[in-house]
């Protein structure tokens, strides 16, 4: 299963649009993660038919309310998935110890990290040309019975970090 992996979009409508027509064209997904800011982007993408999951920002008035949910649990063939905006803020220790993946943006730094069998994953931000310094990117998950591939991309849909992982029943492992 293909799940595209997208945050910090900003109202950046044309990047966004960019990025999941290339997914579903090109890469298939079965699915999209939205990571927040700004959650209602997504809304753009009603007439693409994908299923769509998504958490707030920090910048959402319905995050800081608690209208919405800060944290979206996933299971998908056998992993538990865990979507937040923002690591710092939103995920505990607890969550920590549960999750096979934490998906998370807020940063805007593209980064893939597995510690303890647990994967972290930043697909960057969609904001812009440039922001915080980094350059524009996204992520896609690809899960398989017995293996997982993480992958980030730029705009121009080159690699720009990925990692393979063999999945075990006591978490994942890089290949």
């Amino acid at each position: 299963m293909k799940i595209g992996i997208i945050s910090d979009t900003h109202r950046n409508i044309e990047y966004l649009s960019t990025v999941v027509d290339w997914l579903i064209d090109r890469q298939k997904i079965a699915m999209l993660y939205h990571l927040g800011d700004d959650y209602d982007d997504v809304k753009c993408l009603a007439d693409k038919y994908i299923d769509i999951v998504q958490v707030p920002g920090i910048y959402d008035e319905r995050y800081v309310n608690g209208a919405l949910p800060k944290t979206v649990v996933e299971n998908v063939m056998g992993l538990r998935i865990l979507l937040v905006h923002a690591m710092d803020k939103d995920v505990s220790k607890d969550d920590q110890l549960i999750s096979d993946i934490i998906l998370h943006g807020h940063t805007h730094k593209a980064d893939i990290l597995i510690e303890d069998s647990l994967l972290t994953f930043n697909p960057g931000h969609l904001k812009g040309p440039k922001d915080k310094n980094f350059p524009p990117s996204f992520g896609l998950l690809d899960i398989q019975d017995t293996t997982l591939s993480a992958n980030i991309f730029n705009l121009d849909f080159k690699p720009i970090l990925s990692m393979e992982f063999l999945r075990a029943e006591n978490g994942l492992y890089k290949a």
